[in-house]
């Protein structure tokens, strides 16, 4: 595998749902095999077989941020040296009742423009796609969940979205589609979020490989307010 040895670079990596079996219950610490023979079902035992396996295999290095999320069998690791904090969440698009789960859960104005939206597999995506950034935001900023989902919010006019995050720390994200059916959101927040804004490594595996994912959303700003880049 490549070495993460460049400050710059932020490696994002996703494992797919084979690579549960990857995963060696003998190569645990006590704490982590205890979890794992706690979980029940299968569902679970996949997404925390998965996630264990990939990071056990990425690269890593010491003082080095990460950040880990697993959905649907699906694993997503971000890993970042420098001052930044970073977060990660991947979702798998499930068929649910999003437009209340968003009433509850979102901002007025974020469920509203959801519900205004005709085409459903168009509102659905862009659900999981604010979900996934406002759960990032929580894990880079050290915020509960329930109130990033608040606090961190998109607001759609016309021509134009408003960002408003928590925090005056320069910051960027990016939303991939690594597959069709899956949504990945990294949230990087202070340094290196300033310029030169780093570079993304994305990387799929059981292989390891270089992956290019298409770039569903990509924001950054210098502080408060916020631009698409």
């Amino acid at each position: 595998m490549p070495p993460t040895d460049v400050q710059s670079v932020v490696e994002v990596w996703l494992a797919t749902p084979e690579a549960a079996g990857r995963l060696d219950p003998e190569q645990l610490s006590p704490a982590d095999r205890a979890a794992w023979e706690a979980i029940r079902t299968r569902r679970r035992r996949q997404d925390w077989a998965s996630s264990r396996a990939l990071l056990a295999a990425a690269p890593s290095a010491a003082g080095q941020a990460r950040s880990l999320s697993h959905s649907h069998g699906y694993a997503a690791l971000a890993l970042a040296r420098g001052d930044a904090s970073i977060g990660v969440d991947v979702e798998w698009l499930a068929p649910r009742d999003f437009l209340s789960l968003a009433e509850l859960a979102f901002g007025p104005a974020e469920a509203a423009h959801l519900a205004s939206l005709r085409d459903p597999a168009m509102a659905s995506a862009l659900f999981y796609e604010l979900w996934t950034l406002k759960e990032a935001f929580a894990k880079a900023l050290g915020l509960p969940l329930a109130e990033a989902l608040r606090q961190c919010t998109w607001q759609f006019g016309a021509d134009t979205v408003d960002v408003t995050l928590p925090t005056g720390q320069p910051w960027q994200a990016v939303v991939f589609a690594p597959r069709p059916e899956l949504r990945l959101a990294l949230a990087i927040v202070g340094d290196p979020a300033t310029p030169p804004a780093p570079s993304i490594r994305t990387m799929d595996w059981p292989p390891a490989a270089a992956a290019h994912w298409p770039v569903v959303q990509r924001w950054c700003a210098a502080g408060r307010g916020a631009n698409p880049c």
